[in-house]
C-alpha cells in the first residue's frame, strides 16, 4: 500500500498519517501505525474497505458524547471504536499555582485559545483522556494495526493528542508544529462540504464550537503547550512521566511498537 501523509478517502477529513516523521535518533514513525483526522460520519463503503485494508484498529473519539450522537462515526467492523471526550473541562478553571504564574507570564494578549491548549494538558479530565489514549498505543502490539484519533475537525483536540504521542516517540517539535500546522492546507484544499460538515448548530457556544467554527490553527497554541512541558515538569518526558503516569520502560515500549530504524 502506498505511503501518503494524507490519506486518500474520498470524504476523510483531515485524514493524515504520522508515519515516516523522523526522530532526533535517526529513527522513523512506522507507516500504518498512527493515524489521526476529523469527523468520520461521512466516510463511504470505500473508504471503510481502504481503512479495513489499512488495518485500522483502534478508533479513539475524543468528542463530547453530543457530538458523536449527532454525526456518529463510521468504521470498519474489525475497528474497536472508544469515545473519550477531552471537554468539558472539570477543574472548573481552578489552576495549580504555578500554571497560572505561567499563563500570567506568557500570556500578553489573554488569548483564550492557548489558554484552553494549557488546560488541555493539565485539567484532571483530559488527562485521564491522555492516560487511557497511552493505554491503548501500549495494547496496539500486532504489526501493521493502527490506532486512530480523531475529533471533529482534526485540529485541536486532535492536535495535542498527537503532540503527546510524538513527544513520547522522540520527535523534534519542529517536526510536531509543522504536522500540526499541516491542517491550514488540507481544510484549504478540502471539499467544502465536508468542511461544512464540521460546523453545526448541536453544541452552538460550548467550546467544541468555538475552536471547530475556525478551520485554523496557531502555532502560538501549541507553544503553549511546550512552555507548560519545560517550566512546570522540566520537558515533554517529565509531564509525560509525572502527569500520565508512563513509565521509562512504557516510553521504550512505544518506541519498539512505532518506530523504525531508517
Amino acid at each position: 500500500m502506498e505511503h501518503n501523509r494524507v490519506l486518500r478517502l474520498e470524504h476523510g477529513i483531515n485524514f493524515r498519517e504520522l508515519g515516516g516523521y523522523e526522530t532526533t535518533g535517526g529513527q522513523t514513525i512506522k507507516w500504518q501505525k498512527l493515524l489521526r483526522c476529523g469527523g468520520m460520519s461521512l466516510l463511504s463503503r470505500h473508504d471503510l474497505a481502504y481503512l479495513k485494508d489499512y488495518g485500522l484498529r483502534y478508533d479513539i473519539d475524543l468528542r463530547q458524547a453530543s457530538e458523536a450522537q449527532m454525526a456518529p462515526d463510521h468504521y470498519p467492523k474489525s475497528t474497536k471504536y472508544m469515545n473519550t471526550s477531552v471537554y468539558p473541562f472539570t477543574d472548573n478553571r481552578r489552576f495549580d499555582h504555578r500554571l497560572k504564574r505561567l499563563i500570567k507570564r506568557i500570556m500578553v494578549d489573554d488569548s483564550f485559545d492557548a489558554q484552553t491548549y494549557a488546560q488541555m494538558i493539565t485539567d484532571s479530565h483530559p488527562v485521564k483522556v491522555w492516560q487511557n489514549l497511552f493505554a491503548t498505543l501500549l495494547a496496539n502490539d500486532q504489526p501493521e494495526q493502527s490506532v486512530l484519533f480523531h475529533c471533529a475537525a482534526g485540529k485541536d483536540r486532535t492536535g495535542v493528542a498527537a503532540t503527546l504521542i510524538m513527544t513520547a516517540l522522540d520527535i523534534p517539535r519542529e517536526t510536531i508544529i509543522k504536522d500540526y500546522l499541516l491542517t491550514n492546507a488540507v481544510f484549504m484544499a478540502a471539499d467544502q462540504l465536508d468542511n461544512n460538515s464540521i460546523i453545526t448548530e448541536a453544541n452552538n457556544g460550548d467550546l467544541a464550537s468555538h475552536f471547530n467554527s475556525a478551520l485554523d490553527v496557531e502555532a502560538d497554541n501549541l507553544k503553549m503547550v511546550f512552555h507548560v512541558f519545560d517550566d512546570l515538569y522540566g520537558g515533554g518526558i517529565g509531564y509525560l512521566r509525572e502527569v500520565i503516569g508512563l513509565s521509562v520502560a512504557d516510553i521504550n515500549t512505544l518506541k519498539q511498537l512505532y518506530l523504525e530504524n531508517t
